[in-house]
């Protein structure tokens, strides 16, 4: 019987010793786990700053991609329509009215804005009928009609002059830039 209990005491043995030399002796792992642990351990600085590389970045393709989508959206809206008004008054009249109701569909929601604006709306759109009369183009002041009716919602009202440019590069009138640049170059020296 004791040969018997030397057998059976012996494989357990003869197991932990195979296991052992298949595993190691488990303290060399373990000090390369920590080791490789500490290795990769960051710089909570670096990666910060890393962090706010990256948003700021995000926030600047977000921001080129809306602009991006604005433009479209408006170059989109500055289409010469098929009908044109019968006279210069009559079709800038029509860009006045679409103008004011673009403006009013983007305070719609804003009671004391849809009141300043009723008050001081001559600010904005007075100037835009005299700038579409003096160009005495009936598809340039068709155009400005059409897209302000148009144009997306996305498209705030402090973009109106580009609706309005928009038309004038597509009817051949010249920007307010041009005339800017236009009164900048004659001035003398």
């Amino acid at each position: 019987m004791s040969s018997y209990l030397c057998r059976i005491s012996c494989v357990p043995a003869l197991l932990c010793a195979v296991l052992v030399s298949a595993c190691g002796d488990g303290k060399s792992t373990q000090s390369n786990s920590i080791a490789k642990a500490f290795e990769h351990v960051a710089d909570p600085a670096k990666n910060a700053e890393e962090a706010g590389d990256q948003m700021r970045k995000l926030k600047e393709k977000v921001e080129k991609d809306r602009e991006a989508a604005i433009t479209a959206e408006i170059e989109k809206a500055a289409v010469v329509p098929a009908t044109l008004a019968k006279d210069i008054k009559s079709g800038c009249a029509e860009m006045r009215a679409a103008y004011d109701g673009f403006v009013a569909k983007r305070l719609a929601g804003d009671a004391a804005e849809s009141e300043r604006w009723k008050v001081m709306k001559g600010v904005d759109l007075d100037p835009a009928v005299d700038f579409c009369v003096a160009h005495d183009n009936l598809q340039f002041a068709a155009c400005e009609a059409h897209a302000f009716r148009e144009v997306a919602q996305s498209v705030a009202r402090e973009r109106a002059p580009e609706l309005i440019d928009a038309c004038a590069k597509k009817t051949g009138v010249p920007t307010r830039a041009d005339l800017a640049d236009s009164k900048e170059s004659k001035k003398p020296s």
